[in-house]
């Protein structure tokens, strides 16, 4: 877990499903235990955002062939910075990473936006056959 430049890494691999919600929200509670020096808010913000985005894996992405999508989640905590890469197996996805302004009571469709005001940089790519989002939120002082 704890890395040798001081960081914190966790890692969560499994089927894009329910069960894998549920392993990555047990990892950033082992994140924080691992790493009790990080503030409340920025915690906040980043399960947020984080959470937010596998979600959208699970609903959203599309399998390639049989079986279900392969989902995994790397959490990284270092002393400057909160960072996760979400990965999947899926079909490629594209989403507008500057959406529209959207009504803070919307039930849906408001999710990318979410996440934009919780990190300070968000991307999605594709790579290796693998869609690939990376989000970092720097820590407060």
């Amino acid at each position: 877990m704890p890395a040798a430049d001081g960081a914190v890494e966790l890692r969560v691999d499994g089927a894009a499903q329910t069960a894998w919600l549920e392993d990555v929200h047990a990892a950033l509670a082992r994140l924080w235990d691992a790493a009790p020096e990080v503030p409340d808010l920025d915690r906040l913000r980043f399960e947020t955002a984080v959470i937010e985005i596998a979600t959208n894996v699970v609903r959203h992405t599309v399998p390639v062939g049989d079986g279900p999508v392969r989902a995994s989640v790397l959490l990284r905590a270092d002393p400057a910075r909160l960072e996760a890469e979400l990965t999947d197996d899926g079909a490629p996805v594209r989403v507008d990473l500057d959406p529209a302004p959207v009504d803070d009571f919307a039930e849906s469709g408001r999710g990318i936006a979410l996440v934009l005001r919780a990190v300070d940089s968000l991307s999605l790519a594709r790579e290796g056959g693998r869609n690939t989002w990376r989000l970092a939120r720097d820590r407060s002082a």
